[in-house]
């Protein structure tokens, strides 16, 4: 039996052309000589690694002739029509787009004098006829999410008073409610909520609470504020003080989420969390990026003029994708409108 062909080459086996050109795109550069990739975070560096991998793995697997080639060489129109018929076997179209994407960003770097707007263009053809996972429910705003989170916490503090004991399982309900509310008043990406603690990123003012983000715990590092409302701040505050420590090991770190494993929850624990909790009170799953939907969602229909806001809410440097966003909101606004103009005429 023929072993299975690796999807991604490891860097070990990368051509050394390959490498060395990698290893000089990506070195630090220092205050007087700044380098493009200095501003690009871990998680971005490692996504176009990644994409790079999976394609210089294809050619190894089934055109190992070409990796002579020099690494702008390699990539032509004929090279990449194969390479995503063969992603198309076990990838959606949006996903081919995204990786051919971060192919085109990395051979940027690597092949900077080489032109690679064609590459561009067939990642923006493909986007463009990706039929995209529909949304179980397209019109969720961050204002269902916070019912949501709010109903859990009080469903804890519930428990507790008729039993007169704060069990574990109260705690993490606790703490799952207070996660997806948090989640709903400032949708935070995964890394960003995965990294708070207690002691660097929540500062007390008066009665309420800020989240102090530095720029190192943020995509586009840059450094973000955001001051909580009075509700959300007593029910961080009560969290603090009653429902974390009950959480086994919590007293050993200062992460804002304990798992029950004595350390900090991850991101994929986190993940889980909110898709669970959220699946039992809506009938759907909401994974964290919907979030950032619905806060979109909300703040398009009931301040439409002053929408551009969201774009620093979600920590974006463009609007663009907070257009799309308004867009969407604004036509079933528009529907709704016109449901009511011919309903009495029915």
């Amino acid at each position: 039996m023929l072993p299975t062909a690796k999807k991604h080459l490891a860097f070990s086996e990368w051509p050394a052309k390959d490498r060395w050109l990698w290893n000089a795109a990506f070195e630090p550069g220092d205050v007087f000589d700044q380098r493009p990739t200095d501003r690009l975070s871990t998680a971005t560096i490692a996504g176009l690694r990644t994409a790079y991998a999976r394609f210089i793995g294809f050619v190894a697997s089934n055109d190992p002739q070409r990796l002579r080639l020099p690494p702008e060489d390699r990539p032509e129109q004929a090279s990449i029509k194969i390479f995503v018929e063969h992603l198309r076997e076990s990838c959606r179209d949006t996903s081919i787009a995204s990786l051919l994407h971060k192919l085109r960003l990395a051979l940027g770097l690597i092949c900077p004098q080489t032109d690679w707007s064609w590459l561009k263009v067939i990642a923006k053809r493909i986007a463009a006829r990706a039929i995209p996972r529909s949304l179980r429910n397209p019109g969720l705003t961050s204002a269902d999410l916070y019912e949501v989170g709010i109903r859990l916490m009080a469903k804890a503090e519930k428990s507790e008073a008729s039993t007169r004991r704060l069990s574990k399982e109260d705690a993490l309900t606790y703490r799952d409610g207070l996660i997806i509310a948090l989640l709903a008043v400032v949708p935070l990406r995964r890394r960003t909520l995965t990294a708070l603690t207690i002691n660097q990123h929540l500062v007390k003012i008066g009665e309420c609470w800020l989240l102090d983000i530095p720029a190192v715990d943020t995509k586009t590092r840059r450094a973000l504020e955001f001051p909580l409302p009075e509700d959300l701040s007593r029910q961080i505050s009560l969290f603090i003080a009653r429902f974390r420590g009950r959480v086994s090991g919590a007293e050993n770190h200062d992460g804002l989420w304990p798992s029950t494993r004595g350390k900090p929850m991850d991101s994929g624990s986190i993940y889980d969390a909110v898709r669970r909790r959220t699946t039992e009170a809506l009938g759907f799953a909401v994974n964290l990026h919907w979030f950032r939907l619905a806060a979109g969602n909300l703040w398009s229909i009931t301040d439409p003029a002053n929408v551009r806001g969201v774009k620093d809410l979600l920590g974006q440097t463009s609007f663009g994708t907070t257009e799309k966003h308004y867009i969407g909101a604004q036509s079933r606004l528009a529907g709704r409108e016109l449901a009511k103009v011919l309903r009495p005429r029915h």
